[in-house]
């Protein structure tokens, strides 16, 4: 009888987390203008290869999601400093859950920030990496311009902005049903 108790409130317990877990991500899908994408990881390596990163580089990852891609990279470029930001509730809790379980991450070379970007100061990038619609890109656009130094090279996957031209773009031949089939590369 005891252990049946037991049982119950575990059980309990967990349709309790779910719940919250589904509201949290129902909210994210209501209230963002950013929805929760994560980029492939059949094209991370083209990202890695396309940022160019060094022993010195500092990426800032723009609406960084579940940080699957910030764990690539770090893994690939363990010097380089690592900073995603992300401002939605259900992905900021999936990355903390992640760092929290994960060994292999220390939180030295990974910092993540639970902020809107466009209140953050970008300033020390070398590299930025984003995965956002053109309409925030956008709007976005004004201040990757006053804050980014001369040099810092942007990656947008699938969008552009439609008031700046990318140096170049690659078409990763993927099939029209597939998100991410394209990445553009900026030079600010």
């Amino acid at each position: 009888m005891f252990i049946f108790l037991i049982f119950q409130w575990f059980l309990v317990i967990v349709l309790l987390v779910i719940l919250v877990l589904l509201f949290m991500w129902a909210w994210t899908i209501v209230f963002s203008r950013v929805p929760f994408f994560l980029i492939p990881n059949s094209i991370l390596k083209d990202i890695e290869k396309i940022l160019e990163l060094r022993n010195d580089s500092v990426l800032y990852n723009l609406g960084c999601g579940d940080g699957g891609t910030l764990f690539y990279l770090s893994k690939n470029n363990p010097k380089a400093k690592y900073i995603g930001i992300e401002g939605n509730t259900f992905p900021y809790f999936l990355l903390r859950m992640k760092l929290l379980y994960s060994k292999k991450f220390s939180k030295s070379k990974l910092e993540i920030i639970n902020k809107n970007f466009s209140n953050c100061d970008l300033s020390e990038a070398t590299h930025v990496l984003m995965y956002l619609y053109p309409n925030i890109m956008d709007d976005l656009l004004p201040k990757l311009e006053n804050e980014l130094k001369q040099g810092t090279r942007l990656v947008s996957v699938s969008f552009k902005f439609t008031g700046k031209k990318p140096i170049f773009e690659i078409d990763l031949n993927r099939s029209k049903y597939k998100l991410a089939r394209k990445i553009y590369v900026y030079e600010f």
